[in-house]
């Protein structure tokens, strides 16, 4: 009786190699598995859903059209590189404006209101929004090189030592900044509360 092989999920690299090769799904995959995380670490950057949909197609076509040449460690990492010097650029660009209160274009609601949960009940609504509002507070407020490791590790989901190669600094930095940041946002928020 022939025992069946677990179904294992297709690495990052190997996806790559498949699109390298000419298999169009496979991109389809790794877009999917790091939509949400990636454009919501670009929002945070940006501040501004326009923006970070922009940075986000950038991106991806950054990634397709270097697909046949990567060869990292981690896609992950590498994809928060071109995400970060993407990032960098517009930024010498143009002066950023982080506002909370910038309206959507699609539905001329504030950024914050898409922060807060759907169906909560009112009350819990509000005060999801009054929390969602400080902390998104606190976080634009930090510095931007604690800002950046907070949002590429509570965003991205980035690995300490992902984050680390990404932004080419010594792991004990990128854990330096972090317990900055969380420092700073404690502060921050006791100070509001």
């Amino acid at each position: 009786m022939k025992q069946e092989m677990p179904d294992v999920e297709t690495s990052d690299a190997e996806l790559l190699r498949a699109f390298a090769k000419g298999e169009p799904a496979a991109m389809d995959q790794l877009m999917a598995r790091y939509r949400q995380a990636l454009f919501s670490w670009l929002l945070g950057m940006t501040g501004n859903r326009a923006d970070s949909e922009d940075l986000f197609q950038d991106v991806w076509f950054r990634v397709i059209r270097h697909a046949a040449r990567f060869n990292d460690v981690s896609f992950k990492a590498w994809l928060w590189k071109i995400a970060r010097n993407l990032l960098i650029d517009f930024r010498r660009k143009r002066k950023p404006d982080i506002s909370l209160d910038a309206v959507d274009d699609e539905d001329d609601h504030p950024l914050v209101d898409q922060l807060t949960a759907k169906g909560a009940g009112p009350a819990a609504a509000v005060e999801l929004a009054d929390m969602t509002k400080r902390v998104m507070r606190a976080v634009t407020a930090l510095p931007e090189v604690q800002r950046d490791v907070f949002l590429m590790r509570v965003q991205g989901d980035l690995s300490f030592s992902e984050i680390a190669e990404t932004l080419n600094i010594p792991l004990n930095t990128a854990l330096g900044r972090m317990h900055d940041a969380m420092t700073k946002l404690k502060k921050l928020l006791a100070e509001e509360a």
